[in-house]
């Protein structure tokens, strides 16, 4: 056996070394030697320059290997090629790090990427993979700032966990076929992820924090936003998730929570709101324009000033939960027996001077409440929950869980003392 084991590891050294080229100091030399298939191995080291790939290659650095783009032209550009991966580098440069167009098969994974304008920019591409890749911006204002990552008219496209900051869009997506975003962090930019004009896409997992927007989704269809969290987008236009013109969006099981506005949707149709945690936000939801299709459902709404707003159309709320209902189940059934109305003219009024909220619960707020929900309980589009849940079903399930912890705590201590007792007596 110890014999078969050395040839086995002779055969995968030999096989290893013949696929490496290894490049010295002259990485455009290197690149333009390799056979396609090839990997080009480039030493740790400072390279300045613009290379560029035409052909199926690996790139591959080792811990402190950079390229440092001279010019306006980027570090690397690939282009009119297939099946390249680059891997385990740094990049940095006045512009862009690095281009691609016209690729069949592109993995770019384990790389640094700072001090440039724009990250990776990828267009007319397909089959593209994105990961590991840690991209940090310059300081400044977002209008001075490129993208993270940017991909244009490209299809079958997986963009996943990534970190970026301050950027102008974290990711950029525009014009592109089945796409999925997941488990990347984008913080400190303008917007988290911005998907314009596509179609097929998927955002999961993802978390955004402390941008003007969390998503923004502009004439898009057949999106889902699912199990993502967006928080502190509190801006003067800061959103937690933007939605206009959408066509077909799913938005479900994210935490939505500290945003000036949580969710809001601006002439979009067939949207589904489900089973979001919404917290803190200074107005929850908002609908302008929306389809008669939108609807809100199974949402949980706590702590937030506003719980929805929206135009004369509205959307439509079922069997949600809210912090502030008070209303009673008589029949058990877990849910509440009068309707829930979300309009109030007072928190409006709270969202644009938050100062008010210092008279939050005072008498002529409750009594102005009390006459909003009273005004438009016969409204059936206004905003009006008729199912509105006592409890969502988790937190019943923790509270069923601290009953029992309690109990069990409790037979412990009783234990322990007659125990205690039973030893002095003895």
């Amino acid at each position: 056996m110890g014999l078969v084991k050395k040839i086995g590891f002779a055969l995968l050294f030999y096989l290893f070394v013949s696929q490496t080229v290894y490049a010295d100091f002259d990485v455009q030399n290197a690149i333009d030697a390799a056979k396609p298939g090839e990997v080009v191995h480039i030493p740790a080291g400072r390279y300045h320059g613009n290379f560029i790939v035409t052909k199926p290659i690996m790139l591959q650095g080792e811990e402190g290997t950079e390229l440092i783009a001279e010019g306006n032209e980027p570090a690397l550009r690939i282009e009119n090629t297939a099946n390249i991966t680059v891997e385990n580098i740094t990049l940095s440069g006045k512009n862009k790090a690095i281009v691609a167009s016209n690729v069949d098969g592109l993995e770019l994974r384990k790389l640094q990427i700072e001090d440039v304008h724009t990250s990776v920019h990828v267009q007319s591409s397909k089959n593209v993979r994105i990961h590991e890749v840690n991209v940090t911006g310059n300081e400044g204002h977002y209008s001075q700032k490129g993208n993270g990552i940017a991909v244009f008219k490209s299809e079958d496209i997986i963009i996943e966990d990534n970190t970026i900051e301050q950027v102008q869009d974290g990711i950029y997506v525009e014009d592109v076929k089945r796409i999925v975003v997941q488990r990347n962090k984008v913080t400190n930019s303008r917007y988290g992820t911005h998907f314009m004009y596509t179609s097929d896409a998927e955002a999961l997992f993802n978390t955004y924090l402390h941008n003007v927007t969390g998503l923004m989704i502009m004439m898009t269809k057949d999106i889902l936003l699912e199990s993502n969290t967006v928080a502190n987008h509190v801006d003067f236009n800061g959103y937690g998730m933007l939605l206009y013109d959408v066509q077909q969006a799913e938005i479900k099981f994210n935490t939505i929570k500290n945003n000036r506005t949580g969710v809001a949707l601006q002439k979009s149709s067939n949207v589904q709101v489900e089973t979001n945690d919404f917290q803190m936000n200074q107005t929850a939801l908002e609908g302008t324009k929306v389809s008669e299709d939108t609807t809100a459902s199974n949402n949980s709404f706590t702590g937030n000033i506003l719980t929805a707003r929206s135009d004369k159309q509205g959307f439509k709320l079922v069997g949600n939960y809210y912090d502030d209902y008070s209303g009673i189940d008589l029949e058990d059934n877990g849910f509440g027996d009068v309707p829930y109305v979300a309009v109030s003219s007072f928190g409006q009024w709270m969202v644009r001077q938050p100062v008010y909220q210092y008279f939050v619960e005072s008498p002529s707020v409750i009594l102005l409440t009390s006459l909003d929900r009273q005004i438009n309980k016969t409204e059936k589009n206004m905003l009006v929950d008729n199912t509105p849940r006592l409890a969502m079903k988790d937190t019943e399930e923790k509270n069923k869980m601290n009953v029992v912890q309690m109990l069990v705590g409790l037979f412990l201590t009783l234990s322990s003392l007659w125990l205690w007792k039973r030893g002095i007596t003895e």
